[in-house]
């Protein structure tokens, strides 16, 4: 019988046989409390390794003076956290922390803005506080003109009678048309020597344009006198407007056709006679005819003479009715 121990291996029985992995050596930089690398987790259920080839003995080295010369890594250190080597100067923070954020220098720039902001802010507050202490300044007295009466009495009619005389335009306009001639044809429109806005307006070939030419201009109302004598057909109307829309009616009348002869009849400087050197057409017809007008203003209305003839109409004559009939107004 044998006297050596039944757990003693033969030489060369490490070699031949299967064993445990080595328990893994702590690093050269770490504490001997460290936790153990996570390449090589010391488990007993680790599965076998495989068998390895012989290799030369090395030198023992004491690992507690190995581990007694690295430096202690801190305490609270997580498992598995990198070394630190090298890089001493980078602050370690922990989980949850903010690094402290450096304090800003007042440059020049924001001095020169603060500066520009409360300049004028401080100096409206001194110049407020200047003004409210000084006394206040009395407003200088309202000049007003002297209101002076005359020391005799004026007569009122007297006064009336050196003032301009009103326009006898008021009333019926009828009465101020000149008389028909006798021996004449009566060839009168509208109604009873009246003619309204769409009556004057149906004289013309654009009956709808001239009827709101006539309303959008002022006018108010027209009496006419129409006779014929022969073949000339000869038209006295007063047409009296609005007082505002009067002036611009009257330039409106001014001659736009080079084909008319213009003269002035006596007594009235702002009239116009006019007579045309050829024949127009009707609107309605092919017929010809000559024509001829004289027109002037007196106040608000608007006096018109108009001759329709089959030859060139006589101006001495339309002169003359033009005459007689602003002598009526006058």
């Amino acid at each position: 019988m044998s006297t050596e121990s039944t757990g003693a291996a033969e030489p060369g029985a490490a070699a031949a046989g299967p064993s445990e992995p080595p328990t893994a050596t702590p690093s050269t930089t770490a504490s001997a409390d460290a936790p153990a690398s996570v390449d090589a987790p010391a488990s007993a259920d680790a599965p076998d390794a495989p068998d390895a080839p012989d290799a030369p003995d090395a030198p023992d080295a004491p690992a507690s003076a190995e581990a007694s010369d690295a430096p202690d890594a801190p305490s609270d250190a997580p498992s598995g956290a990198p070394t630190t080597e090298g890089f001493e100067h980078v602050e370690v923070l922990a989980g949850g922390e903010e690094p402290a954020r450096k304090k800003r220098k007042f440059g020049v720039g924001a001095m020169f803005l603060t500066a520009v902001v409360a300049g004028p802010v401080i100096g409206g507050v001194i110049g407020y506080g200047i003004q409210a202490s000084r006394p206040a300044t009395p407003l200088p007295e309202l000049a007003a003109v002297k209101l002076s009466y005359p020391a005799e009495r004026i007569d009122a009619k007297a006064l009336a009678a050196a003032g301009p005389q009103p326009l006898n335009i008021d009333g019926d306009l009828r009465e101020l048309l000149i008389k028909r001639p006798d021996g004449t044809e009566d060839d009168s429109m509208g109604s009873n020597g009246w003619m309204s806005a769409a009556d004057v307006a149906r004289t013309f070939g654009n009956s709808a344009e001239q009827f709101s030419t006539l309303l959008s201009g002022g006018f108010r109302r027209q009496a006419n006198v129409s006779w014929i004598a022969g073949d000339v057909k000869y038209r006295v109307s007063l047409r009296q407007y609005r007082p505002e829309s009067v002036h611009e009616v009257m330039s409106g009348m001014s001659p736009r056709r080079s084909d008319l002869s213009l003269s002035k009849f006596a007594g009235n400087d702002e009239s116009m006679v006019m007579v045309s050197t050829k024949p127009y057409k009707y609107a309605r017809s092919s017929e010809e005819y000559y024509w001829g007008g004289a027109v002037a203003r007196k106040g608000t209305v608007l006096m018109s003479i108009e001759v329709f003839a089959k030859n060139p109409v006589d101006r001495s004559q339309l002169e003359d009715i033009a005459k007689r009939q602003w002598e009526r107004l006058a």
